[in-house]
């Protein structure tokens, strides 16, 4: 008796998988909601290596122009003004998660769920972990663009050295814990690039009721603790708990904490604890382009069978690359991020 049958393997299954797999662990990774496939979004996603061969994007960037302004009689010739073109290239690599199931019928007999989706599942949720982990490190990296103007150790800006490690010794636990006064001072750093060059430009959302700036904070949740307990802060939002806003991709989960003088706050888990002369707590000011993200090829969903089928292997793989966008202006700094410092002595 002929008969046509769908099996797991088939090319068309394979096809829903792409889609899904990508689409679930991409929007449930934290940095998601900060991502965008333009300039104005902290993480920029860049996507035209999936259009075109090549291993490296590059994101060029013109800086403001020197000079050039000319008034009364004077001639225009001779007092033209110049700008720089710079660029941040982004290399892309294979990226893989994989599970492996043994004794495949049976172990899929003992159980009453569904073992393939749970694969597909753990391997989902290893992705966006890595993906995560993967964005954090590079923005908390201090290996280049490393300019006073990029970073604050404590609430005091004389802390900062020209050595990590020596800067970090400054911070102490009674007046370099996390406050309003500090993410005010980032701000500053942010609209004026004292000891550094250029101005970091504002996370930019085109609403309805017309165009939206801000910063966000991203918190170790030490910092957020010390931050909900500064009078100010507190005081603040004591009538006016945060309220989601489901128009807006930046107002979701419980990690937002609430904003100041605009400067979205947020508690991340996963940021770094540094040990130092007291434990230092990392927390990341960001503002536009603050990290690329280069993806050449999307999340592909494959199996391979074993031993006659009785062994299955699922593997997730894509093809991306990421790097904290450093660009070479008079200095080579941070594009869109300052790296924030402050206690983070443990309960």
């Amino acid at each position: 008796m002929a008969y046509v049958e769908v099996l797991t393997g088939n090319g068309l299954t394979v096809k829903k998988w792409n889609k899904t797999l990508f689409r679930e662990y991409v929007m449930a990774a934290y940095w998601s909601r900060f991502s965008g496939s333009n300039a104005n979004a902290a993480v920029h996603i860049v996507e035209d290596l999936q259009k075109q061969p090549g291993d490296s994007v590059t994101l060029g960037l013109r800086t403001k122009l020197q000079g050039g302004i000319v008034t009364g009689s004077a001639t225009g010739v001779g007092n033209e003004g110049t700008f720089n073109l710079v660029n941040e290239q982004i290399s892309v690599d294979n990226v893989r998660v994989l599970a492996k199931i043994k004794d495949r019928l049976m172990t899929q007999r003992r159980v009453n769920f569904n073992i393939l989706m749970e694969a597909k599942m753990a391997i989902v949720d290893a992705s966006q972990e890595r993906y995560d982990q993967e964005i954090t490190t590079e923005l908390s990296s201090t290996d280049n663009g490393r300019v006073r103007g990029r970073y604050l150790y404590g609430i005091t800006d004389s802390n900062w050295n020209a050595t990590h490690a020596t800067a970090l010794t400054a911070i102490d636990n009674t007046s370099d814990k996390m406050s309003t006064t500090m993410l005010e001072i980032a701000k500053r750093k942010a609209q004026i690039p004292i000891n550094a060059t250029a101005k970091i430009r504002p996370i930019r959302v085109v609403r309805k009721n017309g165009k939206i700036e801000w910063y966000t904070a991203h918190l170790h949740p030490y910092a957020a603790r010390d931050l909900s307990q500064d009078p100010a802060w507190r005081n603040a939002h004591i009538n006016i708990p945060p309220q989601a806003n489901s128009n807006s991709p930046i107002y979701t989960g419980s990690e937002y904490m609430g904003s100041w003088k605009g400067i979205h706050v947020y508690e991340y888990e996963g940021l770094q604890l540094l040990p130092s002369t007291i434990q230092v707590a990392t927390n990341l000011f960001m503002g536009a382009q603050a990290i690329g993200v280069a993806w050449a090829m999307r999340s592909k969903f494959s199996e391979e069978f074993t031993d006659h089928g009785y062994q299955v292997s699922y593997n997730s793989g894509e093809i991306r690359g990421m790097e904290r966008l450093v660009f070479n202006r008079d200095t080579e700094e941070d594009q869109g991020l300052i790296h924030l410092y402050s206690a983070g002595v443990a309960d």
